[in-house]
């Protein structure tokens, strides 16, 4: 009985993992809980704007935010930037208008097992891991990701 599965579900970084919790502050300010967007799809996506890979990816996570019902949560590794102002930079140039969480110390990254950026994971509206990616991503995958969750 796969509904046995969810209910006992293992908090975890794979694929049918519950995704596990944090708090982070985005660059706004705002306190992001990943707990607060139970019910929603999720697209966690860690990245540092040295990265030419998450360059690559990034227009397309901003069409994929305007284009679909999802909440992308783009996760910026802090200490891996020469300079702190180089984030806002980037979101600047990209005109990026979903959530930034900051992970200073990449604690978040470190529970995630973010050996890779970018990493992304595509989360259902359940809290469960659907998909780890592991590099960039394009919008027509991340298109078919979100189509196969709830």
């Amino acid at each position: 009985d796969s509904n046995l599965t969810v209910e006992s579900g293992e908090i975890g970084v794979q694929e049918g993992n519950i995704a596990p919790d944090f708090e982070l502050t985005a660059l706004d300010g705002e306190t992001v809980k990943l707990s607060d967007y139970r019910g929603q799809r999720v697209m966690l996506n860690f990245w540092g704007s040295w990265c030419p890979p998450c360059r690559a990816e990034m227009p397309d996570m901003q069409k994929f935010h305007e284009n679909k019902d999802v909440a992308i949560l783009a996760v910026n590794l802090l200490e891996t930037e020469s300079d702190p102002d180089h984030v806002q930079d980037f979101i600047d140039e990209f005109g990026l208008t979903f959530t930034i969480p900051i992970d200073e110390h990449s604690e978040v990254a470190d529970i995630y097992r973010t050996f890779v950026l970018p990493t992304s994971l595509m989360i259902d509206s359940n809290g469960l891991i659907q998909s780890r990616f592991m590099g960039a991503i394009n919008y027509d995958l991340m298109v078919q990701e979100w189509e196969r969750m709830q």
